[in-house]
């Protein structure tokens, strides 16, 4: 099947479990409001979940993360699974079966019909669990046997290979099922290769989404001079005070379809996605793990071309942000590097990172991003960026396209609502969206 003249793709259906946030209602409160959700556990939490003592009481000890509440609750027999396959299932596997259905059935599609065949494209972050279930299994004493039967149990409930086809399992859904694995950059890349199952006619609909769950939750770890960990336990996107990101724990899906389909079927739709890009830095970068602005110029300028739009209407870049005093410039250069191809305008576009409110999500952190952007989309408010004091004195914000917002500020009278949402990563770039709208003027109207 050829791609339709017209390739926008609507999101119809969303759900999430991030830190400090269970519903979209509760979320824009949260970016609405820069507050930080990271929790800095107190000596006693950490005792409790086991860290030694003359571990947490080390001056170099930083005990912080996002964390979600309930992660052991899990309705095995609404999912037609027994108590033993559910015990034997990494929680980060329940969690996205759950948030799967959730999305699903917001969407109105929580089961197939009429023919449709719907897509599930997952991403699978932390494996420390499947790592312990291996020292259970092979080095430690144990509840499971060593039986052929029970280590296919243990591979098949652990594995990030059998994410998005479980999902279909469980939900009886027939479209792809393919599992997405690029690092931080992993659900955004999902959620476009998504957007092109359903453009070509793959699926009829698509899910995409991401899971991320520390086990146990309440960790910490040694700051290391350097490393990409905060000292201070504090996020600080483009901050003079940046000194390193902060892990945190979630779970989200989001409902695709082609947009005219959503249109003439009366689905929801909570925003439309014009464009994307991804690419590879290849070997142009110091390291392996470094930030390149080449790498982020090149793909923003995909995303941009592909959408057919120009950088001067897009007024708000939701970013990678991770909160490092080098990377973040990194990643500022190559985003004003790909909007100057456009535009000489300054100060018109703002720049915001959810990373401050909620923590690094690993392989989830880049579709909260794409949820956070949709939602300041919706209500037409520019939120905060967490945790901001002053800027990074290596951003030349002053004669660049950005801002950083220091308080909630409504969207400009007069201008189109566009946004971007993008991830970098090592060896991936991707940004699969750089803006929504939705019909009389699918260019310039923002979702209702």
């Amino acid at each position: 099947m050829n791609v339709p003249a017209d390739s926008r793709v609507a999101v119809i259906g969303m759900a999430f479990r991030f830190p400090g946030a269970d519903t979209p209602e509760e979320f824009w409160q949260v970016v609405r409001d820069g507050r930080d959700c990271v929790r800095r556990f107190t000596e006693e939490e950490l005792a409790a979940a086991g860290v030694p003592a003359e571990k947490y009481r080390a001056d170099d000890f930083v005990g912080a993360s996002g964390i979600l509440s309930g992660i052991d609750r899990f309705d095995a027999g609404f999912f037609g699974m027994s108590v033993r396959e559910a015990q034997l299932t990494d929680p980060q596997h329940r969690m996205f079966l759950e948030c799967a259905y959730h999305a699903l059935e917001d969407s109105g599609y929580p089961r197939e019909r009429g023919g449709l065949r719907t897509g599930v494209f997952a991403s699978t972050g932390y494996h420390l669990y499947t790592l312990e279930n291996y020292l259970l299994n092979n080095v430690l004493k144990g509840p499971i046997g060593d039986d052929w039967l029970s280590r296919m149990q243990v591979l098949v409930g652990n594995y990030a290979d059998f994410t998005a086809t479980r999902a279909s399992f469980r939900l009886n859904l027939t479209g792809p099922a393919i599992s997405v694995q690029t690092a931080c950059s992993s659900s955004l890349v999902a959620v476009q290769l998504a957007a092109q199952s359903v453009l070509v006619g793959d699926s009829d609909i698509a899910l995409a989404g991401a899971t991320a769950v520390h086990v146990p939750q309440v960790l910490g770890y040694q700051y290391v001079k350097g490393s990409i960990l905060s000292k201070s336990g504090y996020l600080r996107a483009f901050d003079a005070r940046a000194d390193g990101t902060v892990g945190g724990t979630g779970v989200a899906a989001v409902v695709l379809k082609r947009l005219d389909r959503a249109l003439a079927d009366g689905d929801t739709v909570h925003g439309v996605i014009r464009g994307w890009g991804v690419n590879n830095d290849g070997a142009d970068k110091q390291t392996y793990t470094a930030p390149s602005a080449a790498g982020q110029r090149g793909a923003i300028r995909r995303a941009l071309d592909h959408a057919g739009i120009g950088a001067d209407t897009v007024g708000y870049l939701e970013t990678h942000g991770t909160g490092t005093l080098k990377g973040d410039p990194i990643e500022f250069d190559g985003a004003v590097s790909a909007y100057r191809t456009d535009t000489d305008r300054t100060g018109y576009c703002a720049l915001g990172s959810t990373k401050a409110n909620i923590g690094h999500l690993d392989v989830c952190s880049g579709i909260a991003s794409f949820i956070k952007a949709l939602l300041v989309l919706k209500h037409g408010v520019i939120p905060p960026m967490a945790n901001f004091g002053e800027p990074n004195p290596a951003l030349d914000l002053e004669r660049s396209p950005f801002y950083i917002p220091e308080e909630a500020r409504p969207w400009p009278k007069g201008t189109p609502r566009a946004a971007r949402a993008s991830r970098p990563w090592a060896s991936a770039a991707p940004t699969p969206t750089s803006s929504w709208n939705r019909p009389p003027n699918p260019r310039l109207a923002p979702p209702p």
